[in-house]
């Protein structure tokens, strides 16, 4: 994987390292809500379902303005973009602790989910630090 190439790239850099802080704490405060919906405390329409399409819509949100990054800069086969797609998938995959017809958390399965979340986070923020190295 190449360098950092110039201000603007460094820029748009450090606005896709910003970004990927800010979806990291939008993703971990649904975790959170899952938690208040469990206890009961949430408002009565907020279910799993309800959540769970919402996290979603800010994933596609996050991935298309990493997608826009990746491609601006021909890194779409880079070790950046792998830690990238990895760190998406597990937050994807995160979901999977939630049992919508039952409205259910399993919470074993989202803790799990959770330490593979940290991983891939640490991985891509050392990656994307290799790149401006």
């Amino acid at each position: 994987m190449g360098k950092i190439n110039g201000k603007n790239h460094l820029l748009e850099t450090n606005f896709l390292l910003e970004r990927f802080l800010i979806y990291r704490e939008v993703f971990s405060e649904h975790f959170k809500t899952m938690k208040v919906i469990e206890r009961g405390e949430a408002l009565r329409y907020e279910t799993y379902s309800r959540l769970a399409d919402n996290y979603i819509v800010n994933v596609h949100q996050f991935v298309r303005m990493c997608n826009k990054y990746l491609e601006k800069y021909n890194l779409e086969n880079s070790s950046l973009a792998d830690s990238l797609n990895q760190y998406l998938m597990e937050v994807i995959s995160a979901i999977n602790c939630l049992d919508f017809d039952k409205n259910l958390i399993d919470h074993r399965q989202l803790e799990k989910a959770k330490e593979k979340i940290r991983s891939t986070e640490l991985q891509f923020m050392s990656t994307i630090g290799n790149l401006a190295k």
